[in-house]
């Protein structure tokens, strides 16, 4: 039988495992618990809207981490969209030119969008090689928002 107390933040998982030495307990955040991730490359002049991680209907993307990687180029973009078919919003647009784009983030503020929104990435511009890594969770309904929530409380 096991007795704890889970002190800090809400939003636990507790699991008992079985190891070689015998049963264990976890306690990790949902995001460890339930964190996917999806990966992308490119080595073209162009690449339309893409989708590289999309919700369960009804729900939200949540990004957890966000690698991206691309080689210098003349005239380049890589852009990173939320868009639900009637709203957009731009998380990032890197320009190639100056400079390789070298990102790599352990996101931290619950960077979501919102209910329906699917997580795009277009590259635009010269020959350009790149690569982009996304860690994130998929929110359930009851837990995403109307984009006019999400955007008044951002």
């Amino acid at each position: 039988m096991w007795a704890f107390k889970v002190v800090g933040a809400l939003e636990k998982v507790v699991e008992q495992f079985k190891t070689p030495w015998g049963y264990a307990l976890s306690v990790l955040n949902y995001r460890q618990k339930h964190g996917q991730w999806q990966s992308v490359s490119w080595s073209t002049t162009t690449v339309v809207k893409t989708a590289i991680a999309t919700p369960i209907s009804g729900g939200s993307i949540e990004i957890t981490d966000l690698i991206i990687s691309t080689d210098k180029t003349q005239a380049g973009t890589v852009t990173l969209i939320f868009d639900d078919g009637t709203n957009i919003e731009t998380l990032i647009n890197g320009l190639l030119t100056d400079a390789p784009l070298q990102l790599a983030l352990n996101v931290a503020g619950r960077m979501k969008g919102w209910r329906n929104a699917v997580l795009y990435y277009t590259v635009a511009g010269g020959n350009s090689t790149g690569a982009i890594t996304i860690g994130y969770v998929r929110n359930t309904k009851s837990e995403s928002q109307s984009y006019n929530v999400w955007n008044s409380e951002r």
